[in-house]
């Protein structure tokens, strides 16, 4: 009985080096094609848009078969993100106009801030600085800042104060009203400090104060507590970055199939493309009609609706007029369906032609080891790659300058080529082992418990 104990306990000890055995790193020739990566500048960080061959080639719905290698082959941390639709441009700064307000320390701010007022020709009401004599007991006592001219108020997200380098070691809290005729004063909701603080060699500055939404023209600045604040020098206006659509691939659909139903069409695309929209273009002149999109990942799955709306593609007095776009919701899938209703005449005889829209992945990858790097994709053996944030932690500032856009794309070129895609089946020694070690172990168990079994009856007889 001992021997037959160390022949099993021996047994599930390999069986369990066996299980652990580490899976094999994957190579370049595990992947079907590549694409070769030259960078134009020295950086460890690189960016590029997915090229549209990736999105043809990759198995995975997740891109999750697609590896970075440097130029010894070895793997490369990447990180892939999907850049929003609508962007925002960057800030702008502009001067606001800045009049200090002089006066006793019991004057009324209400008269201070008059003086500086004039009426326009339109009858608006806007200030203009004047040479006027100042007391001897007079005091700062604050700032009258009127934010735009005009008629039309831009979208200010914040004002900017400036003040000597030399003022330093202060922190005010600040009371800020607003009007917009210089006579009726309204507090500002939010809480407002400006600080220059220094200690161990480190600088602290606070000089950005956020508005509300809509602010009135005219702000008066004084400090809380009513004393002189610091001599300001000028003061900006943040003016917020207006809204940019992000440019988008085209792709041109050259193959539309009619469908089994009148104003049924269908077509595929050759890969899983990040979609943000398509422009459906009647092929026939004064075409109006009601469309439909529909997709699917899956060529047996249901059909989703994704867009519907109205296209046409008129004439008048010879003059085009024209509506082929249609908006929605980003989506991957690569089988396509366009329903035009019927009513009018449909599309005609005319095959419509079909633009779509796609906004790639942005690729980022660490520069470890010496390039030429190679961006290689589809795979069978590659499983979705564990999520990386390579920058996690650095200021978008940062970020810009750390990562360089300077790589050159080459052309897509074979590695393991189409036996890539496939599993091989092969025979595999170790895992026919490993089960003829569990199953043998599985019945030796049972001998030992139906001998101990017997050997307790005899015991008891």
């Amino acid at each position: 009985m001992t021997m037959w104990r160390v022949f099993l306990i021996t047994a599930l000890v390999w069986s369990g080096g066996l299980w652990a055995e580490p899976e094999k790193a994957l190579e370049q020739n595990d992947f079907a094609w590549g694409i070769t990566l030259e960078p134009g500048a020295s950086s460890p960080f690189y960016q590029l848009p997915l090229p549209p061959a990736v999105y043809e080639g990759v198995t995975r719905g997740d891109l999750g078969d697609l590896r970075l290698f440097n130029g010894k082959g070895r793997l490369l941390p990447h990180e892939l993100s999907l850049p929003p639709r609508i962007k925002m441009a960057d800030e702008s700064l502009a001067p606001v106009k800045l009049f200090p307000l002089f006066g006793t320390r019991t004057a009324d701010l209400q008269l201070l801030s008059m003086r500086f007022s004039r009426s326009t020709e339109q009858g608006q009401l806007t200030l203009e600085q004047r040479q006027l004599h100042r007391d001897r007991n007079e005091v700062l006592r604050g700032y009258l800042l009127q934010l735009w001219d005009g008629e039309e108020r831009p979208a200010i997200r914040a004002i900017k104060l400036q003040w000597a380098s030399e003022s330093q070691g202060f922190i005010h809290p600040l009371r800020l009203e607003q009007s917009d005729d210089l006579s009726r004063w309204r507090p500002l909701a939010s809480a407002a400090v400006m600080a220059d603080l220094g200690y161990s060699g480190e600088r602290l500055i606070k000089r950005e104060i956020e508005l509300p939404k809509k602010t009135a023209r005219y702000i008066r600045l004084t400090r809380v507590d009513g004393e002189s604040p610091i001599e300001l020098t000028a003061v900006d206006r943040v003016i917020k970055g207006r809204s940019v659509i992000q440019p988008t691939s085209i792709l041109n659909i050259t193959t539309i199939q009619r469908g089994e139903q009148p104003g049924d069409y269908r077509f595929e695309l050759p890969g899983r493309l990040p979609v943000t929209g398509m422009n459906v273009i009647p092929g026939e002149q004064n075409t109006l009609v009601r469309v439909s999109l529909y997709s699917r990942d899956d060529e047996q799955a249901a059909w989703t609706r994704r867009s519907s709306g109205r296209v046409y593609r008129l004439q008048v007095n010879e003059t085009p007029f024209e509506q082929t776009s249609l908006t929605l919701n980003r989506t991957s899938d690569r089988y396509w369906k366009l329903t035009v209703d019927q009513v009018g005449g449909g599309l005609g005889e005319v095959l419509p032609t079909i633009r779509v829209n796609w906004l790639p992945h942005q690729l980022q990858f660490a520069a470890r080891g010496e390039g030429p790097y190679l961006l290689a994709y589809g795979s069978a053996r590659a499983k979705a790659a564990q999520a990386a944030s390579l920058l996690n932690g650095f200021t978008p500032l940062e970020q810009e300058q750390l990562v360089s856009q300077s790589i050159a794309v080459g052309e897509p070129l074979a590695l393991g080529g189409p036996a890539a895609l496939t599993v091989e089946r092969s025979y595999d020694w170790k895992q026919w082992s490993l089960w003829g070690v569990l199953i043998l172990a599985t019945l030796l168990l049972g001998w030992m418990a139906w001998s101990t079994l017997r050997q307790m009856k005899r015991a008891d007889g």
